[in-house]
């Protein structure tokens, strides 16, 4: 649950960011040219912004134009943001109709990233559910602590960024507005042109898709570099930042001498308090792509050696504490077969649950163990613990066992039959059945498979005599097991 949270707030930091990082920087440009006039049309802009995203998305939804939708909002948003980067480098009087027509453009770019924003989180919403009933659980009330939490965040960096962009200099700013936009531009044409290929409006070509996927695999690294951007504002403010001598303090009167420090104090206070955030931004974001987002993997298991008589024996009471206990062996051809006991009894005795580790349906993921439920990795299915051991649906393959003496007894040769479950191959020795030649399975330069084993051979003459008659060789032989033909046991 701790990672849904995590997942919202990661979502909401990746959406929001660019919103709030280019209104405060576009905050920053116009507050000297309109005044305190500047704020409130731009709240109003980001604002309306975010209602048409909200409203978008549902509208698309029922509508089934979601596809046609995101590309229209990506390819206004593009057009929006590469007007206002070139009006930055387009002089004016401040005052004629030129500088309105850029802050109706500044105003538009605004709406238009707002848009953006809020149809791109809506979109991750309904993907990943708040929570997966109606009633209020500690899953929604963590997930919409991550959204607070995310948007506590943003709030502070608009005037946090509009603060720092008006102490740099207007070129500093202009320059990191336009790397800011061109980045955004990257990300949304990819977006625009995958719309346009899957509306069929342009050709669907190898050099569109792979600069599509492309952008989309190092996605994730956007707020880093935007994160970036702000702590390079936070370092042009603070090399701009106001600085008294000791000498000209000691000349001051006791009230401007406060006042100026007074004034030092406040702006070390922005530059850390935009530190902060930049370090809140890596922190959050390292540890989920790093650590949280990682898919789940199984325990190592513990790999078994059959004894004379074939039979892999397991006590009882090493696996009767109610936990998953993962177990492995490896077939003479390399296949490792993994397996795994549970006692199903929920603490109301020792029924031992004896299964492969592989579900038939969704293959050899494996699984894992969640308090008093097991679940399927391929597909997040939940399994409830009495009925592991039980045919059907996502739960486990049964394996044919035996409890004699306090110990469950397993066969090689039963184990061997589920090997075509597992696609896992290891290296070891094996020989070819025709000529006897000892060689390592996975440097052998020809292989045959019969009923469902592969043998090994060190020439394609060998091969060739086994491929006319396998049981001159190998003599008769079950066939293994394989996931099409459903369970095959009793």
């Amino acid at each position: 649950m701790e990672k849904m949270m995590l997942s919202y707030l990661v979502h909401f930091i990746h959406a929001f960011i660019p919103v709030s990082l280019m209104t405060g920087m576009l905050l920053a440009l116009w507050t000297p040219v309109r005044g305190p006039k500047t704020v409130r049309p731009v709240l109003v802009s980001l604002a309306a912004g975010l209602l048409v995203g909200a409203v978008a998305y549902p509208v698309s939804v029922r509508m089934e134009t979601l596809t046609a939708a995101r590309t229209f909002l990506f390819g206004a948003a593009i057009l929006a943001a590469l007007g206002n980067a070139a009006a930055l480098f387009v002089s004016d009087n401040r005052s004629g109709a030129l500088s309105l027509v850029k802050w109706g453009g500044a105003l538009f770019v605004t709406a238009a990233l707002a848009a953006v924003t809020s149809f791109t989180f809506l979109v991750h919403v309904a993907e990943q559910a708040l929570s997966a009933v109606t009633v209020l659980n500690t899953e929604l009330i963590l997930n919409i602590g991550g959204v607070l939490a995310g948007f506590t965040l943003i709030a502070l960096l608009i005037p946090l960024t509009a603060h720092l962009g008006m102490k740099n200099g207007g070129r500093i700013l202009s320059g990191i507005l336009l790397l800011a936009s061109l980045l955004l531009c990257v990300q949304w044409s990819a977006d625009v042109l995958l719309g346009l290929m899957r509306l069929e409006l342009i050709e669907l070509t190898s050099i569109r898709l792979s600069f599509v996927a492309k952008v989309t695999k190092y996605l994730y690294i956007l707020p880093y570099l935007q994160a970036l951007l702000i702590a390079a504002l936070a370092l042009g403010f603070f090399v701009r930042r106001p600085a008294v001598a000791a000498a000209e303090l000691a000349q001051m009167q006791k009230a401007e001498r406060r006042k100026a420090r007074s004034l030092v104090i406040r702006e070390m206070r922005w530059f850390k308090a935009a530190l902060a955030c930049v370090g809140v931004i890596f922190a959050v974001c390292l540890y989920f792509d790093l650590y949280a987002s990682r898919p789940v993997k199984i325990s190592p298991p513990t790999m078994l050696t059959p004894d004379a008589a074939g039979l892999i024996k397991i006590g009882v009471d090493r696996v009767k504490d109610g936990k998953l206990h993962r177990y492995a062996i490896v077939t003479d051809d390399g296949h490792v077969v993994r397996f795994f006991l549970i006692n199903r009894s929920m603490g109301l005795g020792s029924k031992i649950g004896v299964v492969y580790d592989a579900c038939m349906l969704c293959g050899d993921m494996g699984y894992i163990q969640e308090k008093n439920e097991v679940i399927c990795i391929a597909c997040n299915v939940r399994i409830f613990l009495p009925s592991i051991g039980k045919a059907g649906g996502c739960n486990p393959i049964p394996l044919e066992h035996k409890i004699e003496a306090d110990q469950v007894l397993l066969s090689v040769e039963e184990l061997d039959k589920g090997a075509k479950y597992f696609t896992e191959v290891v290296s070891r020795k094996v020989k070819d059945p025709v000529t006897g030649k000892e060689l390592e399975n996975t440097k052998a330069p020809f292989r045959h498979e019969y009923k469902g084993r592969t043998y090994f051979f060190e020439s394609e003459e060998s091969g060739e005599k086994f491929q006319k008659s396998p049981e001159s060789y190998v003599g008769e032989q079950q066939s293994r097991y394989y996931r099409v033909q459903g369970f095959q046991g009793s």
